[in-house]
């Protein structure tokens, strides 16, 4: 039986799934230019030499939820090799930027020290955001189809803080943007929704549609994020935070976020279902399969200096 032909954001945008509480999670973001053909597996294919490789891997398993990127522009390096070390957190993310000479600068670097905010080793924080577009297509095609209209389309109005990224994760949600430093990923971005996206980000502000999740989150908060944003209006950026997380058994989570300087919290209960539709979920899946979907159960407001609450049941 032949392979059916299809793209996985088609199908994913067909069903309209719900994209939240599907960004990668990660708190160190290491994006290093790489500006020659990516393979299916950017980094294990590169040309980099073993030395570099180790001192990645190491570095990597090393610091908790650690992540690498590959990234380039159209154009090969132009005064030297770009490396940023991103530390993404809900509030005082930072991105601190390296120039390097050749890929062996890596090894003399401290990325740990970098990562904790202690040293920046030679390298320079900078205060403009960075726009990542993954265009990692020979990951999935998806990612060439949708990503790389998207990139020619930011770096337009944003220059060179926009970059092409190997394989984020999600080929289903591709045109796949993320804003870093906070981390924000976003799901079917199309050129226009993806300048709305950038510009609001630029404000410090946050866009719901199309929203995946922030990345230092794990998946029930990235979704009760949307739910508890989506219920109060909230949009700035570091306006609500994370306070903590309890599971309740099972896949359900009861979880609270804090506003307007800590005296409000917002409490969500968010569970997880197996979604009712079935889909090819990468554009080289053999085999149709649901996917997790989050839903809100109930939502809570609460002052911080009363017990009293309003509550919002959601069936």
């Amino acid at each position: 039986m032949n392979q059916p032909s299809f793209f996985c954001s088609e199908l994913s945008r067909r069903v309209a799934e719900k994209s939240f509480g599907t960004a990668s999670v990660g708190g160190l973001w290491l994006l290093l230019e790489y500006p020659y053909s990516w393979g299916a597996k950017a980094f294990e294919e590169s040309s980099l030499s073993p030395a570099i490789k180790s001192f990645i891997q190491r570095t990597l398993a090393t610091i908790p939820r650690s992540r690498l990127l590959l990234i380039k522009r159209e154009r090969a390096c132009a005064g030297g090799i770009q490396f940023y070390v991103v530390r993404s957190r809900p509030r005082g993310p930072f991105i601190v930027r390296f120039e390097l000479e050749q890929y062996e600068n890596l090894l003399s670097l401290d990325i740990a020290a970098v990562a904790a905010g202690s040293l920046l080793a030679g390298g320079e924080q900078v205060e403009q955001p960075l726009f990542l577009v993954c265009t990692h297509g020979k990951r999935d095609k998806c990612c060439a189809l949708y990503g790389r209209p998207l990139y020619k389309s930011l770096r337009d109005v944003e220059g060179d803080n926009v970059w092409q990224s190997s394989h984020v994760g999600g080929d289903r949600f591709a045109g796949n943007l993320v804003c870093f430093p906070h981390g924000l990923f976003y799901a079917h971005t199309t050129a226009e929704t993806g300048r709305t996206i950038a510009a609001a980000y630029r404000a410090r502000r946050l866009v719901l549609e199309g929203f995946r999740g922030r990345a230092c989150y794990a998946y029930q908060a990235q979704a009760a994020e949307f739910y508890v944003r989506a219920e109060t209006g909230i949009r700035g950026v570091e306006e609500l935070w994370l306070l903590d997380s309890k599971s309740d058994g099972g896949k359900s989570w009861t979880l609270r976020f804090a506003s307007d300087g800590g005296a409000l919290i917002h409490v969500a209960r968010v569970s997880c279902r197996d979604s009712e539709f079935e889909n090819y979920v990468t554009c080289h899946a053999t085999a149709r399969k649901s996917v997790p979907q989050f839903q809100l159960d109930e939502y809570r407001l609460v002052e911080a200096s009363s017990p009293s609450s309003s509550t919002l049941a959601r069936a």
